[in-house]
């Protein structure tokens, strides 16, 4: 099947190829600034549903995600710099959070949005592992600054949900939903 991913988010695009897709790459530029009193969950669907309703409409599904990392309630999503980075893991060591992406499948006006939550727990880390993990790896692009998929997978003792959806698309869930949009058109 062919499908429109509207972000230019590597990852997302290896897990839709892996997957069997055929993808065409359309990102969507939209403003990620947080409303006043928005939740979490609120805004990583409101930034997914902009991205995907930006897309121009095609006879090919698209595809829209957004990844935010949530500790304590409030947003972690990409950092300005590596300063930032290191603040968001010092931040993450130690502690619970929950990783939210909201996926949006589009097919002409019909519109399908769900919202996947893994909770994983960081082990302690220290500042000299963290400068290391920031000069190995490029975490400018990540939500909370850092990919399971990389290094960061060494920082966390429990995982409870999909890896995927920490890696930026829960692929189970894209699928199911891409069946639901089908049977719809």
């Amino acid at each position: 099947m062919e499908v429109i991913l509207a972000s230019k988010s590597p990852r997302r695009l290896q897990l839709l190829q892996c997957a069997g897709f055929t993808v065409k790459v359309m990102p969507s530029h939209i403003d990620e600034t947080p409303l006043s009193g928005e939740t979490v969950p609120d805004m990583v669907m409101r930034l997914c549903r902009i991205k995907a309703q930006a897309c121009p409409i095609e006879h090919r599904p698209i595809i829209a995600a957004d990844t935010l990392v949530s500790l304590h309630g409030e947003a972690l999503g990409q950092p300005e710099d590596l300063a930032h980075a290191k603040s968001m893991l010092q931040q993450l060591s130690g502690q619970q959070q929950s990783v939210l992406t909201a996926v949006c499948v589009r097919l002409g006006e019909h519109i399908i949005s769900r919202t996947v939550t893994t909770k994983l727990q960081f082990r302690a880390l220290t500042e000299a592992e963290i400068d290391r993990y920031l000069i190995h790896n490029d975490v400018l692009d990540k939500a909370g600054a850092y990919a399971i998929q990389a290094g960061a997978a060494s920082f966390i003792t429990h995982v409870d949900g999909a890896l995927d959806n920490v890696m930026g698309l829960p692929i189970k869930t894209t699928c199911q939903m891409l069946e639901e949009l089908e049977r719809l058109g």
